[in-house]
């Protein structure tokens, strides 16, 4: 290598290597945010604030799910059709937990803090049809809102369903 071609690598290295720790340092010390997931996106995540409330007098695609301040009255007749559109959707999202016969005994009952109600015992039966719906709409205790998951025809079939279970005189 002749002496020409070395020093022009040593000056290159002059300038090159502190440059480069010098971005380094900068980086480190700067912290320049370099978002790589969606986790820190300014995004509002599932059910965070702030909701956008609808405009006055727009109507829900599915109907009025709840009248305010007074249990809903259940619009879906009692038929065969109901109850077995209602036994399907029951077998999806509510066996596990509250089993099939709706004692709470399901597969997932011994993971609770507090054991899932029994749909047979004299304290469900007792309830409103409504009041077993806002049960399902918005959850109770650890169950989950099932609002997402269910239309509002499907929660009444869910109810219907339950409501002919044996020892609740449906």
């Amino acid at each position: 290598m002749s002496q020409r071609t070395r020093r022009g690598v040593i000056i290159l290295g002059i300038l090159f290597v502190p440059s480069m720790l010098g971005l380094l340092f900068t980086y480190e010390v700067i912290r320049i945010p370099f978002p790589t997931d969606m986790s820190s996106s300014p995004a509002i995540g599932y059910q965070e604030g702030p909701r956008i409330a609808p405009p006055d007098g727009a109507v829900p695609l599915q109907g009025q799910a709840v009248i305010p301040e007074e249990f809903p009255v259940n619009p879906v007749p009692s038929d065969i059709a109901s109850v077995q559109r209602g036994q399907v959707l029951y077998s999806l999202q509510c066996e596990l937990c509250h089993g099939a016969a709706g004692h709470g005994d399901g597969p997932l009952a011994d993971y609770f803090v507090r054991t899932p109600e029994d749909l047979v015992g004299e304290k469900t039966v007792a309830e409103f049809d409504g009041s077993v719906y806002l049960a399902i709409q918005n959850g109770f205790g650890q169950m989950p809102g099932l609002a997402e998951n269910l239309t509002v025809q499907e929660r009444w079939d869910v109810v219907n369903y339950v409501r002919t279970f044996p020892g609740t005189d449906g």
